[in-house]
């Protein structure tokens, strides 16, 4: 059912040749939030539950005509109502080996009359209870074959131009089935589905790592970025307190966050990015939408679909694809675009080191970047020189002392900019930062060059 429709109340038909009986269950299904429908035959029932499509049955076995054990059958047999859960009710002095020949006909429980309110309540409650749980599967299920369908028409291009991932859509494919298998299991208890559903969040990360191989297989330049950005980003998603799911979720769409290359031209995707024209720049800064495109067809990569979307949109509002402007922009999407620009001038381009590349990131705060987002990006950097030289340590701005350099940028919470890395600290700029952090509260930490 999706989020927006409105819940209907399971909908119960009651079948007994005695009329007492049904007045029974209408006096007592009456003070649930049941739609109840009765019928006195069992050619009457099928023909009402065709029609009343119950979610459940609850029928006498000795009805005159076609037995209850007959109503059921043909119940099962029944393409739109063999999903309805069944019970039988028979008299107190029914043999008990029936009872167990009945539900092995396709009765799914079996109460004696006369009926106690206590118990068809509790029964009715847990046969709808797995009754729900069966619809859900359903559904996921047919999800999840839109996406094997998808996955396998991919998985036939790929083998076409990639003999060296046989290997790996092989497992993929493997794993979709076993998730395909799993969704049908729809008759199990409530403590499997709990056991299924643990499996499947299992291979819901194995198909993320799965994917994520296939997009570096395709990086001849960028080998590692996705690996490395996950990385960072992790990080900073941590500093900033964001809830464990949360942070999973971008650590999740940092992996696959250029999964939209893979719909680039081969030519392309193997060239040297130096060499790009604007032509081709311009192509590949669609890649967020095609690849949030293909996520969103796989039941449970909503959110993280919609955090890649936006990984190119900037605080400013000059970005693509929406023109998102600070916390509109997904928080896991404005971390990825940073964590992604340190990753590419640090271990990509090389063409300095971390103090060089967050001079760069810092000119880039309250346009393309969130300041809150840089400044956890610079402890990340200080906590990972790529050598001694590079070496960072953290003090707070009450162990300010001239002739320190600010291996980052001070901001307010604003993001103000009041001192650019590479500063020299004097007497003034302390009396300067004191005044505004009483204004514009500033991070108590400062990062300073060794």
């Amino acid at each position: 059912m999706s989020t927006g429709s409105v819940l209907q109340p399971p909908k119960i038909l009651c079948v007994d040749g005695d009329p007492t009986a049904l007045l029974l269950y209408r006096e007592i299904l009456a003070e649930q939030d049941f739609a109840i429908e009765t019928a006195t035959t069992a050619e009457q029932g099928l023909a009402l539950a065709r029609r009343f499509l119950p979610d459940l049955i609850v029928s006498d076995v000795g009805l005159s005509g076609a037995s209850g054990h007959e109503f059921c059958r043909e119940v099962r047999r029944d393409a739109y109502l063999g999903n309805a859960m069944f019970i039988l009710a028979s008299g107190p002095k029914a043999d008990p080996g029936g009872a167990v020949a009945d539900l092995a006909g396709g009765a799914d429980d079996y109460i004696l009359k006369p009926i106690r309110k206590s118990e068809l309540v509790a029964k009715l409650q847990a046969l709808l209870r797995i009754k729900r749980l069966q619809d859900d599967l359903l559904v996921s299920n047919q999800k999840l074959t839109k996406a094997l369908n998808h996955l396998k028409r991919y998985k036939g291009e790929l083998e076409k131009k990639h003999l060296a991932l046989q290997k790996e859509k092989a497992i993929l494919q493997n794993s979709l089935q076993q998730i395909s298998l799993m969704a049908h299991e729809r008759e199990e208890t409530h403590s499997r589905l709990e056991q299924l559903f643990e499996v499947q969040e299992g291979n819901f990360t194995h198909l993320t790592t799965l994917l994520a191989g296939i997009i570096e297989s395709k990086r001849q330049y960028h080998r590692g970025h996705s690996k490395q950005v996950a990385e960072i980003a992790a990080f900073i998603a941590q500093q900033l307190g964001l809830p464990r799911e949360e942070i999973r979720s971008i650590r999740i769409a940092a992996l696959l966050h250029e999964l939209g290359k893979l719909s680039v031209p081969d030519d392309l995707a193997l060239k040297n990015p130096a060499t790009y024209s604007q032509q081709e720049k311009e192509l590949l800064m669609q890649h967020p939408l095609k690849g949030a495109a293909m996520l969103q067809k796989f039941s449970g990569f909503e959110k993280i679909a919609r955090i890649i979307r936006h990984t190119h949109e900037h605080v400013d509002g000059s970005g693509v694809p929406d023109g998102l402007q600070g916390d509109q922009i997904p928080i896991g999407s404005r971390i990825i675009e940073a964590a992604g620009l340190y990753d590419n001038l640090v271990y990509r381009t090389r063409d300095g080191g971390t103090a060089d590349a967050m001079v760069c990131i810092e000119e880039q705060i309250g346009t393309r970047l969130d300041p809150a987002v840089v400044r956890h990006l610079a402890q990340y950097a200080a906590r990972h020189p790529l050598d001694e030289s590079e070496r960072i340590r953290e003090v707070s701005l009450y162990e300010l002392q001239p002739g320190m350099i600010l291996a980052c940028g001070i901001c307010t919470t604003r993001g103000m900019k009041l001192l650019p890395a590479n500063t020299a600290i004097t007497t003034e700029s302390i009396s300067q930062i004191t005044h505004y952090h009483q204004i514009d509260p500033i991070e108590e930490i400062v990062f300073i060059r060794e």
